[in-house]
């Protein structure tokens, strides 16, 4: 849905503030569609995790909390290492071949869209040998809320270097088909992420 789509790349890209409270009939009215379709849309992205709905108070954009971020950075862990798990005996060298064009994208990308785009793209190509659509929905609806996470990782830390050279020890764990120690260091590579963010929340929140 436009509606949708448009709502969720304002609120990953800050647009609408956490904690704003979106009007139904506001919302319609910019987009020129039905009360119907936008409540479709709030529905969406309340499941989503980018608004949260109240009784009686109606939706507002989520905050982004220290808990969230570890809860969403152990799920990503636990699910990413078993989608890895899976890929690495199906990975052929032109996996291998496209993951490293897309590092040396990496190193050359200037912008926070461009990073973010580029770091999803490494990791779906990790995982796409293993063919576990289930999984991989499970996956990118997790990375899709976690990118709000993401943007304020980078654009509040110098990270891109560390993880980096992670990815590339990650990488080279699977050309070696050494499965066990590739899922170790993804697990930590997806929580040393985590632990940055929720540590920056945690001053924030004054924990």
């Amino acid at each position: 849905m436009a509606v949708t789509d448009a709502l969720r790349r304002t609120i990953l890209r800050g647009g609408i503030p956490a904690g704003e409270k979106l009007r139904q009939d506001a919302i319609a009215a910019r987009f020129g569609v039905s009360q119907t379709i936008v409540r479709e849309a709030f529905k969406q992205l309340v499941n989503e995790g980018f608004l949260r709905a109240e009784p009686r108070r109606g939706v507002s954009v989520a905050p982004l909390t220290a808990r969230e971020a570890e809860e969403m950075t152990q799920l990503r862990s636990l699910l990413e290492a078993q989608a890895l798990r899976w890929a690495i005996p199906e990975m052929r060298e032109s996996d291998f071949k496209l993951a490293e064009r897309i590092l040396e994208q990496l190193d050359e990308a200037a912008t926070t869209d461009d990073i973010i785009s580029l770091n999803a793209k490494f990791h779906e190509t990790l995982y796409a040998p293993a063919r576990r659509e289930r999984t991989f929905s499970i996956i990118s609806t997790l990375r899709l809320n976690f990118e709000r996470y993401l943007r304020f990782t980078w654009e509040e830390t110098s990270h891109l270097v560390r993880s980096q050279r992670e990815h590339r020890e990650i990488l080279s764990c699977c050309r070696m088909r050494a499965v066990d120690e590739a899922c170790v260091r993804l697990q930590a590579h997806t929580i040393g992420t985590g632990s940055v963010l929720a540590e920056r929340l945690k001053r924030r929140e004054g924990v």
